[in-house]
């Protein structure tokens, strides 16, 4: 039943236009990356002149771990769908009645979905030799092609790496039954690999670093972060130490995970779910037996005017906009997010050892292009969310016959993710002056605060908004 189970997956994977959606934008990508790092576009390369060859081992394994990163965000869609689409169909009671094993259905059903994202990462490697060699690049800055540096980047980095991940995110999918929970996770985890990069990346601590790194690589700068120019465009990349041990536990856990998987699944569970309202047992008794009661009903003046469409549409906003606050995956995240700003300051303010004082405007560069890849990644996680929430929870068909224009339901969306946004940019505000009380500094600066963050952010953040709205109600 294993190979039956595999075999169905693999054909419903490759009749989906989806997969060659995936196929086609992962090629595009590595195509430009590779070609734009040879200097096909003089204009926009930064590498034209350098000597730092881009096809050397370390510029193709550097290459495969930026973009696998993205790989990443399709984990929920491919390996959670796998089990998800059960669910979701209300055909896992009579699935689960087929006379398979638990064996047969998870490895059947994780493997299956892994060799798809393991195709898409094998055209990354196509589409990045294809960029190298486009007519026009500069032949001063590629080698001859050394297949060993592909397959390095890929058994040693690739592979570990999707393992460990799709281990966690089938994990959280299978049990939860949610798909959303699946990229909640995925957040999550990249967020808590920054951090712990963050707080171990003094020198002293450049061992624990290398170990604690999931992507591994830490575990490769160990050897490499010291190189010549020389050897970064001719040495084969070391597979010894430091970076075989890394692998091998960061392999172990990812055969833990799926072991509790095993361990723990069950045809007849339910989905597991976290909710902070408490439930009241009431018992409802009939109490109107003694014969029909006349009702009045009130008379209801009707009203489509645009004012009041707008007054809709903020009340909608205000709807959505708490289905997202209240939701547990956000709250854990922005927590998570508060943490990473309080623990980025443990090491603020030294400029070569000497201490400086927290000023708002390192307050403000803290949190970086991470914390704002995470606003942007929320921004289009919960546009998506909000955009088929109706069809999610079975009632799109009563939404449709409401007398509410089609732009008010989208305006109240866009609204709702803004305030998300509002809220998310607070988080930074609040972290930087909790940092400044913990230093005793106490000029705050609020005004620099609010321009910084809603003035000059937030045009950023808005115009993501109506991109990820725009996605979202274009593609599925």
């Amino acid at each position: 039943m294993f190979s039956t189970i595999f075999i169905y997956e693999l054909k419903y994977w490759f009749k989906k236009p989806a997969f060659y959606i995936y196929l086609a934008i992962f090629a595009l990508i590595g195509v430009l990356i590779a070609a734009s790092s040879a200097g096909i576009f003089d204009s926009f390369s930064v590498t034209t002149g350098s000597a730092n060859i881009v096809n050397s081992p370390i510029a193709i394994t550097n290459s495969f771990m930026g973009l696998t990163v993205l790989i990443f965000f399709l984990f929920p869609s491919i390996i959670g769908l796998s089990t998800y689409r059960d669910y979701k169909s209300n055909m896992h009671s009579i699935l689960y009645s087929y006379p398979f094993t638990k064996a047969n259905y998870l490895f059947g059903k994780f493997l299956s979905a892994m060799f798809i994202v393991l195709i898409i990462v094998f055209t990354i490697g196509i589409s990045l030799f294809i960029g190298f060699r486009l007519p026009g690049t500069n032949s001063e800055l590629i080698s001859s092609f050394n297949i060993m540096s592909y397959i390095y980047a890929y058994f040693v980095f690739v592979i570990p790496n999707a393992l460990l991940f799709g281990a966690i995110v089938f994990a959280v999918v299978t049990f939860s039954r949610n798909i959303s929970a699946g990229f909640i996770t995925v957040v999550v985890l990249m967020f808590i690999q920054g951090l712990a990069s963050n707080l171990l990346s003094d020198t002293d601590n450049k061992l624990l670093a290398a170990m604690m790194d999931p992507f591994g690589g830490d575990a490769l700068s160990y050897y490499t972060k010291y190189w010549t120019v020389a050897e970064k465009n001719e040495q084969l990349l070391p597979f010894k130490g430091v970076i075989l041990y890394n692998r091998l536990l960061w392999l172990a856990i990812a055969s833990l995970i799926f072991g509790m998987v095993y361990k723990y699944f069950k045809f007849s569970q339910n989905a597991i779910s976290l909710s902070f309202k408490k439930e009241k047992s009431e018992r409802v008794i009939k109490s109107n037996f003694g014969g029909i009661t006349r009702v009045n009903l009130p008379k209801v003046n009707y009203n489509y005017s645009f004012i009041q469409n707008l007054k809709t549409t903020w009340s909608l906003s205000n709807i959505d906009f708490k289905y997202i606050v209240k939701s547990w995956p956000f709250i854990s995240i922005v927590l998570v997010g508060l943490i990473f700003i309080l623990l980025s300051s443990l090491s603020l303010g030294q400029i070569f050892g000497t201490k400086t004082y927290p000023v708002t405007w390192k307050m403000l560069a803290i949190p970086g292009g991470s914390f704002s890849l995470f606003i942007n990644i929320l921004t289009f996680l919960y546009a998506g969310m909000l955009v088929h929430r109706s069809s999610m929870e079975n009632v799109n068909h009563l939404v449709d016959v409401t007398p509410i224009p089609n732009w008010s339901l989208l305006l109240s969306k866009f609204i709702a993710l803004l305030k998300m946004q509002a809220v998310l940019l607070l988080v930074i505000m609040i972290g930087g002056m909790l940092i400044q009380i913990y230093h005793g500094y106490y000029k705050f600066e609020i005004g620099q605060y609010l321009f910084s963050l809603y003035g000059l952010k937030l045009i950023h953040f808005i115009i993501w908004a109506f991109l990820s709205l725009l996605i979202q109600t274009l593609i599925r």
